[in-house]
């Protein structure tokens, strides 16, 4: 009887019960490194740039009015002020405040909660931007293995514009590539994007 009593406690314990994982995780003072590259071509000319860049930093949760209590992160940029995005943590959604000057905010249904391969959803409304959960797979970088990672698929519904992010647990982004083509003066622009973790930095509790 004793040996069941204690068995029943060890499952009980706050530390035996799994945790469910995060995949956009916000921890004040987080930031998130990541190695760039880019591909533009114009016409017949083409250019490439890599980098190493901090791409993000947590900076905790602030009121804002009108909105209410939203995480904020802080993008470095490499001249000037740094810019801002917004996110509000639900339950069964992630979603993001985009502000432009002299219009109202905007509320992007960034990520559906919890992720699940197969669903998809649009950012809002108007459906300009089509969001799918395409596969669960392992991402395999220098900066570690990343099991578990959802693999989103974001294709625009009004431009020749397509991404994919891979979301691991307890981490967030990983990894993402992107390509864009578009006309301007009749000759072909292209761009493709891509990027992969280098540094994920928590501040110690």
């Amino acid at each position: 009887m004793n040996r069941l009593v204690l068995v029943l406690v060890l499952f009980l314990l706050p530390g035996c019960v799994k945790k469910k994982p995060d995949y956009f995780p916000l921890t004040n003072g987080a930031r998130r490194s990541m190695r760039i590259y880019s591909r533009r071509i114009v016409g017949s000319d083409t250019s490439e740039t890599t980098r190493v860049r901090l791409v993000s930093v947590v900076q905790g949760k602030k009121q804002l009015p009108g909105i209410g209590l939203v995480w904020v992160i802080e993008v470095p940029r490499d001249s000037g002020r740094p810019s801002h995005v917004y996110f509000r943590k639900k339950k069964d959604e992630i979603v993001q405040i985009v502000f432009s000057k002299g219009r109202k905010p905007v509320k992007l249904h960034y990520l559906s909660l919890p992720l699940s391969q197969g669903d998809h959803w649009y950012d809002t409304e108007s459906e300009r931007e089509l969001f799918e959960v395409v596969a669960k797979e392992t991402v395999k970088l220098r900066a570690g293995t990343f099991p578990d990672c959802y693999k989103i698929s974001v294709v625009s519904t009004t431009s020749n514009q397509a991404t994919l992010e891979w979301f691991a647990p307890d981490v967030g982004p990983v990894k993402w590539k992107s390509r864009a083509v578009w006309f301007k003066d009749g000759v072909r622009h292209e761009l493709v994007r891509s990027a992969v973790l280098v540094r994920y930095q928590v501040p110690a509790e």
